[in-house]
């Protein structure tokens, strides 16, 4: 999972498009709101909200390592702006990627190669586009990102591993390919997942039906029809038992029981830490969960108990205090506009976007719409 974060249900993201242009007209006509979602936080600062150099782009990533990757005008490049809102790499590259441990991928001529923060062509263009559809839907790969100072990139149709200086440390010989954490990286042969090391000898020979990267030391794996969790070593630490699973974090897993059944969390022992009761679950972050009990969603700690009770359509984690709800959707569970909540549930920037992300690096991207993305100040 990129970022150690999980793949994020579509039902969560409908109704950007009509919905966000409608959004932009209510807004100019004085219709956004404001009376019915005032701002009552206490903790937020004089920028919390605020546009980022009040400008618009067609397409934007998050902020990493204080360059976020923009598309100001659409199919005319990308490129990145830096925390002041300036556009200091130029936007001349087909395709680009976040920027991880100094270097970004980006695309010329139809192949990747990557620059630093300076815009420098540091491993010139050689390496193929990321295969679409890629081996799972549900499978997020950090490819092209580098961790442990190495990246998983694509040539003669097949995953390997460079290094910074764009040398082979692990020929491309898979299907697909993790990045390294733990010294660790999932990768695929055929239809079945194994675990290498830093040198590209197997852990664990291939033979899991999915496997998530580790997080704090342990990975989900399935095996057959049932996930479990095994170790740095490809052992079972928890075995397989669940419907579902997702990664570790603060020390919690959240996994289902079955059709019916609903997700909880356990711990690294695979004790229940909070019962499955819940329709829909994210991983925790600042101390905090959103989960979803239909039709609704709130935020549980790390006991089960609600911190702030279901009343939002949608949800997201929080990051820095704040965390991004939707409000106002559809009987279908289309609209609805997204605002930012904070701890104790108070709006602190009124739900008035069609789209709305976690914030990362003291920003969080937003959009009025399908195609007009900004970034608003923590």
């Amino acid at each position: 999972m990129i970022g150690n974060q999980r793949w994020r249900p579509w039902r969560q993201r409908l109704g950007w498009g009509l919905a966000g242009a409608a959004l932009v007209i209510g807004i100019a006509l004085g219709l956004g709101g404001c009376d019915r979602y005032a701002v009552r936080s206490r903790e937020i600062t004089p920028q919390t909200g605020q546009i980022l150099g009040n400008q618009w782009f067609y397409s934007a990533h998050s902020f990493r390592e204080g360059l976020a990757q923009v598309e100001p005008i659409f199919h005319q490049g990308y490129g990145y702006i830096n925390r002041q809102g300036e556009l200091v790499i130029p936007a001349e590259f087909e395709l680009a990627q976040d920027f991880s441990e100094g270097l970004a991928a980006v695309m010329k001529d139809g192949r990747y190669g990557f620059i630093d923060p300076s815009g420098e062509m540091v491993i010139q263009p050689r390496f193929q586009r990321t295969p679409l559809p890629g081996p799972d839907p549900r499978r997020a790969l950090a490819d092209y990102q580098f961790q442990q100072g190495v990246a998983s990139v694509y040539h003669n149709d097949r995953w390997g591993y460079i290094n910074r200086d764009g040398r082979w440390v692990i020929p491309p010989r898979f299907d697909a390919a993790d990045g390294f954490v733990d010294d660790r990286a999932a990768v695929l042969v055929g239809d079945r997942w194994g675990i290498i090391d830093r040198t590209g000898a197997w852990v664990v020979e291939p033979r899991f039906t999915m496997l998530w990267a580790f997080q704090e030391g342990l990975a989900a794996a399935q095996d057959g029809g049932l996930w479990g969790f095994v170790d740095r070593n490809g052992e079972w630490a928890i075995p397989p038992q669940y419907q579902s699973a997702w990664g570790f974090s603060e020390g919690l897993a959240a996994v289902a029981t079955g059709i019916g059944g609903g997700w909880g969390y356990i711990d690294t022992t695979g004790t229940w830490q909070v019962p499955p009761q819940f329709g829909w679950t994210f991983e925790f972050s600042d101390g905090m969960a959103a989960v979803e009990t239909n039709p609704s969603s709130g935020y549980i700690d790390s006991t089960g108990n609600w911190v702030v009770k279901p009343r939002f359509d949608s949800a997201m984690d929080f990051r820095l205090g704040l965390a991004a709800v939707r409000v106002g959707a559809d009987d279908r569970g289309f609209g609805g506009r997204w605002g930012f909540i904070d701890r104790q549930g108070r709006w602190a920037i009124r739900p008035t976007y069609g789209d709305a992300y976690s914030f990362a690096d003291g920003f969080a991207r937003v959009c009025m719409g399908g195609d007009r993305c900004g970034f608003i100040y923590r």
